[in-house]
């Protein structure tokens, strides 16, 4: 059988069958350089406030609290907001609407009208004039 020092479930090893073992290659993190090492590390207290601030806008980053301090002390400005793939296909959909919409009144203050708009404008002020007509000129008593 095996051995008593072989173990199946060192790093490493990958089961095959009883009779084979194929050695793995293990990948491991890259070693930093020297300068590259954060060595210093740096403590500082919040009030409960303040962390649940720091947490909330690391959170909505996507970033430790830590990796968010960071980067706004190092670079200088809020690090970009990670939204989720639902609020990214809600706010495209606005951005089209917000153009279009755009586009239209750009369209209707340089005065180019459709001339299907004209004839259902025409229509809607009939309408209107006969609903006011009717509403002002109903003087009978309720028969309730």
């Amino acid at each position: 059988m095996f051995s008593l020092r072989f173990n199946l479930l060192a790093p490493g090893f990958f089961y095959v069958s009883i009779d084979h073992f194929v050695r793995i290659k293990v990948m491991s993190r890259p070693k930093l350089q020297d300068q590259n090492k954060r060595l210093v590390q740096v403590n500082i207290r919040l009030t409960n406030a303040e962390n649940e601030k720091v947490t909330d806008f690391a959170a909505t980053a996507g970033l430790s609290p830590a990796n968010w301090i960071r980067y706004k002390i190092f670079i200088g400005k809020n690090p970009p907001v990670r939204m989720s793939p639902l609020d990214v296909s809600i706010y495209s959909e606005l951005k089209k609407i917000g153009v279009n919409l755009n586009q239209a009144t750009h369209k209707l203050n340089l005065g180019e009208f459709p001339k299907e708009i004209t004839t259902v404008q025409v229509e809607l002020v009939s309408l209107l004039n006969t609903i006011l007509k009717t509403l002002l000129d109903d003087r009978q008593h309720d028969q309730g």
